[in-house]
């Protein structure tokens, strides 16, 4: 484990309250056909969210991208803010849906986050934010082990998108207009890079954060376990 030990924030708050207000809004909202295919992209916003959601619409999908509550009614693909969302729910509901993590090494999310909101976070907002990370990808590891209904992906790999289309049986393979449609143009603030190095640090794990991993030194004596349940499933990069 490392050295920097987790804690709670208020952000842990904030997402729990998200959590559970996007429960019960699945839980009221009308469902459509249960036994539609559906497509939900599960990871993390700032992880390649647009270009996945222009993959569904080449391939004539009905896709809602953005962080109101999803209306899984209506369409057929999903995605942004995946890791607040009702995924067992959406599971249990829909027997035959697909379901995508996305995701990118943790230095690169971490400043991606940053630099989208454009103020300085804390060394320990950076600790926090990578163990909550690494706790849901413990948990999606464990709920889909063994499935192939499942893929993880990391966006920054070579040829990520056309292998999902390819994972996932779309015939288009590339949005018409490429992939990176919405990468950041603000200016990085230096005060949140000197941040992040000392919080991945203070976690052991400076080497590994550039790296593709879904498996993290964060957790722990969970490792092998992990390794077991990611060697289960299908992961491109």
């Amino acid at each position: 484990m490392g050295a920097a030990r987790r804690s709670w924030d208020l952000n842990d708050m904030a997402l729990g309250v998200i959590r559970a207000r996007m429960r019960l809004h699945f839980m009221l909202t009308t469902k459509g056909d249960r036994q539609a295919v559906k497509y939900f992209v599960i990871g993390h916003p700032r992880c390649g969210t647009t270009s996945l959601h222009r993959l569904f619409q080449a391939n004539g999908l009905r896709s809602f991208h953005g962080a109101r509550d999803w209306p899984t009614g209506r369409f057929d693909a999903f995605s942004d803010f995946g890791q607040v969302r009702p995924v067992a729910a959406y599971d249990r509901t829909y027997p035959n849906a697909r379901f995508i993590l996305n995701f990118r090494p943790l230095r690169a999310y971490l400043v991606s986050i940053a630099t989208h909101h454009q103020r300085v976070f804390s060394v320990r907002n950076f600790v926090n934010e990578a163990y909550r990370r690494a706790d849901y990808f413990a948990w999606a590891l464990e709920h889909f082990a063994g499935r192939d209904d499942f893929v993880a992906v990391n966006i920054e790999a070579p040829g990520a998108v056309p292998a999902v289309a390819d994972a996932l049986g779309l015939d288009v393979r590339e949005p018409p207009d490429g992939v990176h449609h919405n990468r950041s143009n603000r200016p990085r603030l230096k005060q949140n890079a000197i941040n992040i190095e000392a919080a991945l640090a203070a976690l052991g794990i400076t080497r590994e954060a550039g790296q593709g991993g879904l498996v993290s030194a964060l957790h722990g004596d969970r490792q092998d376990r992990l390794r077991a349940a990611r060697d289960s499933l299908r992961v491109v990069g």
